[in-house]
């Protein structure tokens, strides 16, 4: 029993260390320093996969990429990351480099394209600005964004122009 314990602090810290370790430099404040996960809990396993689960009131730290989900399922292979699902009602994350934050009901992330991806009910904020539909991947590397509506609905957007934002922040000059 005390060797199951440790094997599941193992195969957290190696998770938490690959995913900061892979991460797409330049993507914002991810792959930016340690990752901090806190959970109620966590199941982890080394066979027949690599994979860590957190559950309730699942918090995630990287630089300043901030996430809160219910569960967070980490997937691995040979201790690279292949995916991190967050699912919630919703989902939020911030990422305040890119002035960036966002909810859905899933995020995706997966660090060998370096995209986020939000499905159910997603929005993406850029300071004022917002895009929302059924799907929203953000391209890290480029900053890009694809916005997919349900089957019926259509892609919602809302911009504004620049002056309208350098007066959102207080102070009337340019961010």
């Amino acid at each position: 029993m005390r060797h199951k314990g440790l094997f599941f602090l193992l195969i957290t810290c190696a998770t938490a260390t690959a995913w900061a370790a892979q991460t797409a430099p330049g993507a914002g404040g991810l792959g930016k320093g340690p990752v901090h996960i806190s959970a109620d809990s966590l199941h982890a396993e080394n066979q027949p996969r690599q994979q860590a689960i957190y559950t309730g009131n699942v918090i995630m730290i990287q630089g300043d990429v901030i996430i809160h989900a219910q569960t967070l399922t980490i997937d691995a292979a040979q201790g690279k990351i292949q995916k991190a699902t967050a699912i919630g009602s919703p989902v939020t994350f911030t990422m305040s480099s890119a002035q960036r934050h966002g909810y859905g009901n899933t995020l995706v992330y997966l660090p060998d394209s370096a995209e986020v991806i939000l499905t159910g009910n997603a929005h993406l904020w850029q300071e004022k600005n917002e895009v929302n539909g059924e799907r929203i991947v953000y391209f890290l590397q480029n900053q890009q964004t694809q916005v997919t509506a349900t089957p019926g609905q259509r892609v919602q957007s809302v911009f504004y122009p620049a002056a309208a934002n350098r007066s959102a922040n207080g102070n009337g000059k340019k961010p």
